[in-house]
C-alpha cells in the first residue's frame, strides 16, 4: 500500500489543496528526536521560478489518477527520509501509511516538519 501524504504547507509550489504534486520528497532531520527537528527539504515557495525548476519532479501519473479519484488520495510522492531515528524509516524510505507534513505560512523548508515522525527510542 502506498503512503498517503497530506501537507499543510500551502505556500509550497508542490501543494495543491493539501496534496503534494512532487514525485519524490526528501525529509531531513538526521539528528531528529522529535518532529520539530525534521523538515521537508523539497519545499519550494510558490512562484514561477520554483514552478519551472520543479517540473522535473512532478508526479504526472499521480496527478492524472487524482483527477479521476476524488474520494481517495492517489497523488502521493515517494518519501525519502534522512531521519534515521524515526520508527517509520526503513532504509531511508518512509514506511508510514499516512504522513502529515506541517508548514502553514512556511517560506523555506525550515518552516516545515514531518508530524508523523515517531522516535525509535
Amino acid at each position: 500500500m502506498a503512503t498517503k501524504l497530506m501537507c499543510s504547507a500551502g505556500t509550497c509550489v508542490n501543494n495543491i489543496s493539501g496534496l503534494c504534486t512532487a514525485k519524490t520528497i526528501n525529509v531531513h532531520g538526521i539528528k531528529a528526536r522529535s518532529s520539530i527537528d525534521t523538515e521537508c527539504e523539497t519545499f519550494a515557495e510558490k512562484g514561477i521560478k520554483n514552478a519551472l525548476s520543479n517540473l522535473v519532479n512532478m508526479n504526472i501519473p499521480g496527478e492524472i489518477r487524482q483527477v479521476f479519484s476524488r474520494n481517495s488520495i492517489e497523488m502521493s510522492p515517494e518519501i525519502q527520509c534522512q531521519a534515521i531515528n524515526c520508527s517509520y524509516n526503513h532504509n531511508k524510505l518512509c514506511a508510514a501509511r499516512n504522513v502529515q507534513i506541517y508548514g502553514p505560512g512556511a517560506i523555506t523548508s525550515e518552516g516545515t516538519e514531518c508530524e508523523t515522525f515517531t522516535s525509535k527510542s
